[in-house]
């Protein structure tokens, strides 16, 4: 009985010691698995981030934070300079370089300065107080003075008025809007002139027939054009309006057509470079 016992227990002792053999062999093979994985040997190779951004190869992820950071950093300047700031126009190639802001009225800043002086024909580029501050009206309207010889400096809207020159509208198709959020990109439509008092002058629309209605009509009457657009209600548009040199009771207004998010890849792709800010102050 004896003798039975003690081979019980030496069995029961082998048993022990070939399981714990075979544990010791799966945990080998399992660490080499882990670490022949981790090596990236056999799959696809991990690639380390970029250093920096750049702008054919960055993920829309890392172009939309490099653009919310320049965006930051831009409006937290323009903001310490005026409050009232909503966003900034350029149009490259020009000298439409301005910051656009809003107020409760049409009239304040037809005098007031960006940086809050008062001095006639000079004024801020603003936008109607009837537009939402982030570009998501059907129209959105910005007002500026063109200055012309009434003033030293000439820039804010004064090159609006060129766009009566097919030649001129031609090479410069394109206005940047930068809001705290996001860029907005435009293509011009038409310019029209038109009385100050004009009928075009609207913010608010019926329904979709009624906003393409008008537009049509605008781009009939218009002086210089874009013979391939194609104007749809589902489109946003942007007008730059501003007064003539010869005769102050009329206007020079550019309308423009805002490149829809679907747009924008094929878009930049293909502008995005000479569409970058470059200070004209």
């Amino acid at each position: 009985m004896q003798e039975k016992d003690r081979s019980q227990a030496s069995n029961k002792k082998q048993l022990l010691v070939v399981g714990i053999c075979l544990l010791l062999i799966v945990l080998v093979i399992f660490s080499v698995f882990y670490a022949f994985r981790s090596s990236g040997t056999g799959s696809k190779p991990r690639v380390s981030p970029p250093s920096r951004i750049e702008t054919s190869s960055s993920s829309t992820a890392d172009s939309s934070q490099t653009e919310k950071d320049y965006l930051a950093e831009r409006f937290a300047k323009l903001k310490a300079v005026n409050l009232e700031t909503i966003g900034y126009v350029y149009a490259p190639g020009t000298q439409l370089d301005e910051p656009v802001v809003q107020t409760k009225d049409n009239a304040t800043y037809l005098l007031k300065t960006f940086e809050g002086k008062q001095e006639p024909y000079m004024g801020a580029v603003f936008m109607d107080k009837d537009n939402h501050k982030d570009f998501s009206d059907r129209l959105t309207w910005l007002f500026g003075h063109a200055r012309g010889s009434k003033a030293g400096d000439h820039r804010m809207f004064n090159d609006v008025n060129y766009y009566d020159r097919q030649d001129y509208f031609d090479k410069h198709r394109y206005v940047v809007i930068e809001t705290p959020e996001r860029k907005y990109y435009y293509q011009a439509m038409g310019l029209v002139i038109v009385p100050e008092e004009t009928a075009f002058y609207r913010t608010e629309f019926k329904d979709d027939e009624d906003f393409t209605t008008q537009l049509r009509n605008i781009y009939e009457a218009a002086r210089t054009k874009d013979p391939k657009i194609q104007i749809k209600a589902s489109d946003r548009y942007l007008v730059l309006s501003t007064c003539r040199e010869e005769d102050d009771t009329i206007r020079s207004n550019l309308y423009l057509r805002q490149i829809p998010d679907s747009e924008l890849p094929d878009f930049l792709a293909k502008h995005g470079k000479e569409l970058t800010y470059t200070p004209t102050r």
